[in-house]
């Protein structure tokens, strides 16, 4: 199935230029039951209408006749949406590449389903207990690990990262990070800690300065030549120390992210800012021939006000692949870990 649709949509892309989205970011929910310093989501924790099964299973039906590859669930903390393991399972069927981001509390509960994944990435910055719970908020390190090792265990897997939020402050917890990764065959994705900017949010400057974000490099760089398990993104670090998104690297998360809420609707122009919502009950095909977003997409290389200085890794992602073919090969390159 996942061969089939990927030469399907690959076709479909050609067809339109690669001008059309190919991944699709579902934000299940944006609770969490984590109080990490670094991130502003449980801060700012609202109502929310979550879609019916029904509606979720009818936005894959539409995405993957609409040219898309990737689906991505994330939040929030996913795994809080009691039905992300039928929507996995779902995504899994009709042949997308799926991932998804946890912080790993529930991961015991849900482990068959997270094993289902193309990809699981787990947060953990730091095997330090008390660090982490300093950082995250909540003593859940000992319940992580445990899920953890649960799903090892007991399920065939495909890929798992730890996605490590890096600072001064646990710069040098990864060694042990990397050796844990690297005993289990799992991945260590390191991204230094940036601020996430939604507008009407209430949220706190974490960004690092120049010289702290070099010093965060410098020493990934050296962790990644004595461990294999270290991805480290070269290009994503060069975007953040030159201020993120720029008129001359724009972020295209309009056209080639399908920004997914809780509710079904299709936000614009990216997850984190709202200027416009597609309805859930329009098809993805209605959504994205509408004059409104049209004009939207048209507008989003010349960059809003809130857009400048954005450094966000989705949205960098799918801006590198339609900004620079470069760029792409050489993420491609960091991520398979070739020197």
């Amino acid at each position: 199935m996942k061969k089939r649709l990927m030469l399907k949509n690959t076709l479909r892309q050609l067809r339109h230029r690669f001008r059309r989205p190919f991944m699709v970011m579902f934000e299940t929910t944006l609770h969490c039951n984590m109080k990490c310093g670094y991130c502003a989501i449980w801060q700012n924790q609202q109502p929310e209408d979550r879609a019916v099964r029904e509606r979720v299973f009818a936005r894959m039906d539409e995405a993957a006749d609409f040219g898309v590859f990737a689906w991505s669930f994330s939040g929030g903390e996913p795994l809080m949406n009691p039905n992300v393991p039928a929507y996995i399972e779902y995504a899994a069927r009709k042949g997308f590449y799926t991932s998804m981001p946890t912080n790993g509390l529930a991961l015991k509960k849900y482990a068959e389903a997270c094993a289902a994944l193309d990809q699981l990435e787990v947060s953990i910055d730091t095997l330090d207990r008390q660090k982490f719970a300093k950082r995250r908020g909540i003593d859940g390190l000992p319940t992580i690990l445990d899920g953890l090792d649960h799903l090892l265990g007991k399920y065939p897997h495909h890929t798992i990262q730890i996605n490590a939020a890096v600072d001064l402050d646990n710069l040098e917890d990864l060694p042990a990070l990397a050796e844990f990764c690297q005993e289990r065959g799992l991945l260590l994705h390191t991204e230094a800690v940036h601020n996430v900017v939604r507008t009407t949010w209430k949220t706190e400057d974490v960004e690092l300065e120049t010289a702290a974000l070099d010093k965060v490099a410098a020493y990934v760089m050296k962790l990644r030549e004595a461990y294999r398990c270290v991805r480290f993104y070269t290009d994503y670090y060069r975007f953040y120390r030159n201020d993120g998104f720029t008129k001359k690297f724009p972020c295209r998360s309009a056209s080639h992210l399908v920004n997914m809420r809780p509710d079904g609707s299709i936000q614009f122009p990216c997850a984190f800012v709202s200027v416009h919502r597609g309805a859930p009950e329009m098809t993805l095909r209605e959504i994205y021939d509408s004059p409104e977003v049209r004009k939207l997409i048209a507008e989003s290389p010349g960059m809003w006000d809130f857009c400048k200085g954005c450094k966000i890794g989705c949205p960098y992602e799918v801006s590198a692949y339609r900004n620079s073919p470069l760029t792409a090969i050489r993420s491609a390159i960091d991520f398979l870990q070739v020197n």
